[in-house]
This record gives structure tokens, sequence and C-alpha cells, in this order.
């Protein structure tokens, strides 16, 4: 289930584009025997970005440099694991700290402060040592940044053959903005370059894969997409990982050769592409400022019918007069699981005034989900099923959780993407206001 065939899930604008074991072994070509055992590597200091980045070096005698830039969560023994498989597979591997460097916080708010040239130091510094080609590698939150200091290295370097492409695990190119279809950054409209993207599908950015190419494609890029099942984000350096990713985490750098392997029989020159005077800037969202946000008018919430464990189906316009928390979810989802016993607790101190909690389940079967609420979170508010995850034609789930609070009358006033105590004393009187507003029940109700 791990290891699809390479073909399977794998498109390219150009068609479906299938790499061989020898293209990626010419990728490594042949190493000394010393060099394949992979317990090398060098740590040093570079001038990127007006500061001096620590880089963990792996050296190898193959063709091709893979620049690696940590996410917010910063660089981990799992970035070292993966440097050291790919280093006995004869890729030199780069693993840039910029937090370090530039003194930030290992946060996605620190992205907004670093500056964009560190991309593209670090990439003339990969290349100068050989002149090999180079490869970057990012994942989750520190997209949009590389992608902003991809194009500005565009600029300085117009048609430059050496940046052979971008690979990039999950991104988060979606500006977490509230608007009808998720709004991506305005730099991915820009960028150009040869892209492979790898996507665990249990990820809540799995359902932003389409349209991520699609911006991608509209600005010029060639884009690859790899989709790996079974799996979350970050599986490589979870500290809870799954059984199946710990196994991931075994052939995870031949995910990376595949995807280099595939990027370097691309055209490499690119000049960047015409901002046409757009402002460019990013701002990350960090996921860390969570608040019940309200929505700037009330608005009819979607239809929302599903079963719940017992078979008995709920609408969503029968709770009409209750005010109800819509909550989507997933097992696997450790901010979902944090939060649920603060639920519990909030609908058992508000239930007397009129408010439920109707817990969506994304994507998984029913078997799963009981065994998940009898022996990991004992819960009582109500769980529904989705196991298609159909919700998501109507209801938009910008991350794991994702909650949407409905009034009385049945509109739609708060939302939130991401985990939330529930029983915070703010929370609670948004609930209580919206319980205390006046409610005049249609004409022909019981």
């Amino acid at each position: 289930m791990i290891r699809l065939p390479l073909c399977l899930n794998t498109l390219l604008l150009a068609g479906a584009l299938c790499a061989s074991p020898t293209l990626a072994q010419e990728i490594a070509e042949e190493t000394p025997d010393d060099a394949q055992t992979g317990a090398v590597s060098a740590a040093t200091g570079i001038d990127a970005g007006g500061a001096e980045i620590p880089v963990e070096r792996y050296p190898a005698d193959g063709k091709a440099v893979l620049l690696w830039f940590p996410s917010e969560h910063g660089l981990l023994d799992g970035h070292r694991q993966q440097a050291l498989a790919l280093q006995a597979a004869g890729i030199e591997v780069w693993l840039a700290d910029p937090f370090a460097g530039h003194f930030l916080p290992e946060a996605a708010s620190s992205f907004d402060e670093m500056p964009t040239a560190t991309v593209g130091d670090l990439i003339e510094a990969a290349h100068a040592e050989d002149e090999r080609a180079v490869f970057v590698f990012g994942n989750d939150r520190a997209l949009p940044w590389l992608l902003m200091g991809l194009y500005q290295w565009q600029e300085d370097h117009p048609e430059a053959e050496h940046l052979a492409g971008l690979l990039m695990m999950s991104p988060y190119l979606h500006t977490g903005v509230d608007t009808d279809e998720a709004e991506m950054q305005p730099i991915v409209g820009v960028t150009n370059l040869p892209v492979y993207i790898i996507q665990p599908m249990l990820s809540p950015q799995f359902q932003h894969l389409g349209l991520i190419r699609s911006a991608l494609s509209d600005g010029g890029s060639a884009v690859g997409a790899r989709l790996l099942p079974e799996l979350r984000d970050r599986f490589f350096f979870r500290p809870d990982a799954m059984e199946a990713e710990l196994l991931a985490r075994e052939i995870f750098h031949q995910e990376l050769v595949y995807g280099m392997d595939l990027l370097r029989r691309l055209p490499a020159a690119r000049t960047a592409a015409a901002s046409d005077d757009r402002d460019l800037s990013v701002n990350t969202p960090t996921g860390g400022d969570v608040q019940l946000d309200a929505l700037d008018e009330p608005i009819a919430a979607p239809e929302l019918v599903r079963p719940d464990l017992a078979g008995e189906e709920h609408r969503l316009e029968d709770y009409r007069g209750e005010v109800v928390l819509i909550n989507f979810w997933a097992s696997w989802c450790p901010p979902c699981v944090h939060e649920m016993p603060s639920m519990q607790l909030l609908e058992d101190e508000l239930r007397e005034e009129g408010f439920r909690i109707l817990a969506v389940n994304l994507g998984e079967d029913e078997e799963t989900i009981r065994d998940f609420i009898e022996n990991e979170v004992q819960t009582e508010f109500t769980i529904l099923l989705d196991p298609n995850q159909e919700s998501l034609n109507d209801w938009r789930a910008m991350a794991y959780p994702t909650s949407y609070v409905v009034d009385r009358e049945g509109n739609l006033r708060y939302y939130l993407f991401g985990a939330i105590e529930w029983t915070e004393p703010g929370v609670v009187d948004q609930m209580r206001e919206l319980l205390e507003e006046d409610y005049e029940a249609p004409e022909g109700d019981d």
C-alpha cells in the first residue's frame, strides 16, 4: 500500500512521465563504497540573506545537490535520517537552518521576518563548489517564503541553468482567508519553475492539490504530483507516527530521488515571470493565534445531511432554534483529538440552554471511528459519518479540525480553522451571546 508503481498518481504538464531505475542511478552515479555508508556529515556556516546560516552538509560524489529548507517545525532528527539515506544514494544534501541563522523562533510567523535572499544565496553557494545541479525541497508553511526566494533568485540570475527544480510536500500555499474558494498566495501565480509535489492523502492540504496544480500551471510551471495514501503531513519526523508512516520513512528518500529524476529532464533555465506590478508579499498563516472568528455578515448555512453511528440521519435544518457547533475532524489528526474533551465540556455546560455539537468525521470508516470513540476519546456529542467526504462539496475544511457555529436562525456566525480550548471564557461567552439572541420559530414548527 505504501509503495505505489512509480507512474501511478504522477502527472506532468507534458503528459505522464515515468522514471526508470537507471535514470535515478544516473543522478547518483557510481560512488565509492566508503561514501555509500552515509555516515558522514559536516556543519558549516554560509553567508546568506545577510547572516551566517548554519548548514549541515552530507557530501556525496553524485551530480546533484539537494538544498533542504525546514518547515515551521525546524530542523529535526527526521531530516538527518533522510539526508543520510540520500547521501548513501549518492545525493549530496545541505540541511539549512535559517531560523538559527537569523535568530528567529521555529514558527510559521518567522518566515515573514526572514530575508528571502537567504534562498538564492544558498543556491549559489551549493552550486559554486562543483557546479552541480541544485534541487530545492521544502514543505508545509515554508513554501510561500521559499517561492518568494526562488522568484527573487530568478530575477537576479536570468537564464541560469543550475537550479534544476523544486520539490515540495504538503504545500501550504493558500492565504487562510475565508473565501468561497481557497485563495492562493500571489507568488504562486508567477512561479514558473519545474515543480514536483509529494502529497500525503491524510492531510488537510490534499483537498487543495488540484487548485495548487492549476495555479502553478497557469504561471508556467511544469507540475508533477505524487499521492501517498495512508500518510499524514510530516510523517518522516512525527513523534506519533503510525505503523504505515514508520515504514514510509524508510523509503521516503526514494520519493525524493524519483522527483529529482523527473525534474532534471525538464528545461531548467527559466526567466522570472512578469509580476505585472502585483503585490507578491506573503503573510504566512501561523495556525498559532487561533481564535473563533466572526463572519462580517451572517449567511445561511449550507445543507448538511449525514448519518450517525446508529444509522440515524441528521439534518442541520432540524436543529433550527438551537446553536450548533459543526466540527470537521479525523481520528489521525492530533489537534482534533486534543480539542474533543473541551468540546464535550462545552456541550455539557450549555446543553440545557440549547447548544449542540455535530462532529463530522471525514474519510474514515465506521469501524475505525467506533474503535476511536470507545478506546481513545470518550464523547457523548453526536458523531456523523462522511467516509467519502461529500460534505466538502458545500463546506470547506481549510485545516483539520475546521469548525463552524450556526445560530438559532440557521445562519453561519463563527468559523475556526484549527483547534482551540472550547472552554475558554471568551469562547463560552460567544456561544452564550448566540443563545441569548431572540428567536421566533417559523409558523408550523412545533
